[in-house]
């Protein structure tokens, strides 16, 4: 039986804008402009449920028209959602200059103060968001042996790490799942991805594992482990791969015994670095890929 996995995350309407000319402050500029479902919690479900497995978003949606959308859009993956209702539905617009380099401007609906115990019960593995985590209620104490935890990175201001690592902990994730910007965040320093993957690993007492332009870094139980991205064509739209990695990465460590030895933790990265090169080469953080089950 596959392992059901329970994501605690957002969903969020994804607004692309890519202008045709550079901003000018008063000025109208022409752009193409495009609407989506996005949001960590909804690309991992997403892609999770593509992959087969049972999954489980607890996020928050407003009963508007955006709010609709992520219902419908989730419901046509098989992810079931459980709404903690909002006023309104966040929302993120991704910004995108000439060479594809982005700027978020994010609208979210805090999380936190809606969860409850009977969320958390039960759950083969747990996956949550870290920006769950900045919300000042945002700590999820550990349930002693019963979920997998794994913890998804995100953008940390310098003060709001210290904080952010207090609840980390709290959670006692088995997994840690971050990018290298995220993870010198962390460590506060601007080392090689073999040694961010270790400082994170230090601090959260946990597999941890960080992607960066090249590939990935990984450490475990004092082992490292490295792949290198193959290459498969210019990126399209960056938004969501990093998502689709994480996705891909549970999925394949969820299907073997706990823990992984360190080649099994390197196949999966593959495995999850082919998808999320293929996520970009696609329009959309949800945008369907050849192989992904389906339409």
């Amino acid at each position: 039986m596959a392992t059901a996995i329970t994501v605690i995350g957002d969903a969020l309407l994804d607004v692309h804008v890519v202008p045709a000319q550079p901003p000018r402050p008063g000025g109208d500029v022409p752009a193409e402009v495009r609407l989506e479902p996005g949001g960590q919690g909804a690309n991992v479900s997403i892609r999770l449920a593509r992959r087969g497995l049972p999954v489980r978003l607890v996020c928050a949606l407003g009963p508007d028209a955006a709010g609709n959308v992520l219902r419908e859009r989730l419901a046509a993956d098989g992810v079931e959602v459980v709404d903690l209702a909002a006023s309104a539905t966040g929302a993120v617009v991704v910004l995108l200059d000439a060479s594809r380099e982005r700027t978020m401007l994010s609208q979210r609906v805090p999380l936190a103060m809606g969860l409850r115990p009977e969320l958390l019960a039960e759950v083969g593995w747990l996956v949550v968001s870290g920006y769950l985590l900045l919300e000042r209620a945002g700590g999820i104490s550990s349930s002693g042996d019963s979920p997998r935890r794994v913890l998804l990175g995100c953008s940390l201001a310098s003060t709001e790490v210290a904080g952010w690592l207090e609840a980390a902990l709290a959670l006692q994730p088995h997994l840690a799942v971050l990018n290298a910007a995220e993870a010198r965040a962390i460590c506060g320093a601007d080392s090689p991805p073999p040694a961010l993957a270790r400082g994170v690993a230090d601090r959260l007492a946990a597999i941890a594992v960080v992607t960066h332009p090249g590939g990935a870094a990984a450490s475990l139980n004092g082992l490292s482990a490295e792949i290198s991205a193959t290459s498969g064509g210019p990126a399209v739209d960056a938004t969501g791969a990093g998502d689709a990695f994480s996705a891909r990465l549970i999925a394949d460590l969820s299907e073997s015994d706990w823990p992984p030895d360190a080649g099994r933790l390197e196949r999966a990265m593959a495995s999850a670095a082919d998808l999320a090169a293929a996520v970009a080469r696609v329009p959309g953080a949800q945008g369907r890929v050849l192989g992904e089950g389906p339409a």
